[in-house]
Parts: structure tokens; sequence; C-alpha cells
């Protein structure tokens, strides 16, 4: 039987996917064949997600064109900055946003979802072993920093998980173990950043490049900030 969830979900960002920057790396442009097949995908995560948000509560985005707008494509602005990338910790995952439409997004790409809630940690496993995506997407139960010690990636990925400040802070003394760090902020970012002028350095960052996306449905602006690890 069909899934209507899904259904609604694919349909709400079929218009929306050839815009995203950075979706079709490599040069793929066959859209007709590529897109309606990704929508199909992620409408199927979230249909999945809705479904285990009923066993325990993972997000307060319930319906389907939230869901697609402020959970698929808010995810998917991250895209640009994980060019060449090969591994992605997505650190306090919650409801496996951004890491897993990401990993759909790109096949190629290694996820390991970083949650320290052990409920929502055991809802990620399922949620990544009903989608079929295990062992490239994998789900953790830990806290961030402690888990990157011992495991070395890419790129890290973060979003919803505390200011600008705190989030460098906490990530200070593992920065040797990613190559940059990639914050999905509101509006609000500029503020932040502009806070932390001449401190960047003694956290440990170089100043981050910025890149926005507007939002369907006015769902606002996303800003993108990319954070290198000062030498």
């Amino acid at each position: 039987m069909p899934d209507a969830f899904a259904d609604t979900v694919s349909a709400t960002l079929r218009p929306h996917l050839g815009g995203v920057p950075g979706l079709l790396e490599g040069g793929d442009t066959d859209q007709a064949g590529v897109l309606p097949a990704l929508a199909d995908e992620l409408g199927r995560f979230c249909a999945a997600l809705e479904a285990a948000n009923r066993r325990i509560n993972l997000t307060g985005i319930v319906d389907p064109e939230g869901m697609a707008v402020r959970h698929v494509l808010d995810a998917l602005t991250a895209l640009p900055a994980l060019e060449g990338v090969g591994s992605v910790v997505d650190l306090g995952s919650g409801c496996g946003v951004p890491g897993i439409p990401l990993a759909l997004a790109r096949p190629e790409l290694e996820v390991v979802l970083v949650e320290s809630r052990e409920r929502k940690a055991a809802a990620l496993v399922e949620l990544v072993d009903e989608l079929g995506l295990a062992p490239r997407v994998t789900a953790v139960r830990a806290r961030g920093e402690v888990w990157l010690a011992d495991h070395p990636a890419d790129v890290v990925v973060t979003r919803a998980v505390g200011s600008i400040a705190e989030q460098l802070r906490m990530l200070r003394k593992v920065r040797s173990c990613f190559r940059s760090l990639v914050m999905l902020k509101g509006p609000a970012a500029d503020a932040e950043l502009a806070e932390l002028a001449g401190r960047l350095e003694s956290l440990g960052f170089d100043y981050p490049s910025r890149h926005t996306a507007q939002l369907p449905n006015g769902a606002g602006t996303r800003v993108v900030l990319t954070f290198n690890p000062s030498t």
C-alpha cells in the first residue's frame, strides 16, 4: 500500500531539489532520473521518522510538508560545504538530521550520527536499519567531542546544538580530528559571530566562510558557516 506521508514529502520536495546547490556533484546532470528517486528516498525517511516519533519524541515537526522543508531542504543547505568529502559526523544528531538526508543525497558519504541521549540514539539505530543505510551510515550513543577523539572524520556537521561559542569551546581540544566544522544556523548567526570578534583565534578556529540559503514556504533563511581549525 502506498505511504501517503512519504508521497506528500516527495511531492513537496520535487519542485525544489533541482535548485539545491551542490546536489548534483561530479557533473551528474541526469535530473530526470536522479532527483525523483532521491525525493522518494527522502520521503521514505520522513515517513519512518514520523512513525518513530510516535514512539519517542524526536522532533516537533510532524507534518509532511514541514519535514520536507524544515528537515530535508534545511539539511541539504550543507551540501556546498561537503564537496570532495568522504566522511561526516553529525554531532548531536537528534532525529537524524542533517546526517540522514545528507547521506541519501550523497551515496558516497560515510556518516556517523552521534547522539548522547540513550533513547534517541537507539531510535536512530532503528531508523538506519529500517532505511537499509548500514554500514555506510551508523548511529552511536556518545558525546561528540569524546567520539571524535578516537574516530577522526573529514567534516563535523551540527544543527541546533548550541551557540557558535559553545560549539567551538566544546570542540577545541579535538579540532585536530576533523578538517572542518559546518554549522547550520539561523539569521542570528551573524550577531553571534560579531560577539566573537577577536576571540576566534583563542578558540582554535579561523574566521568561517559563509553561505546562505532561502528555504521555501516562508521557512526563512539558513546561514551555513564553515570553520577550519587554526594551526
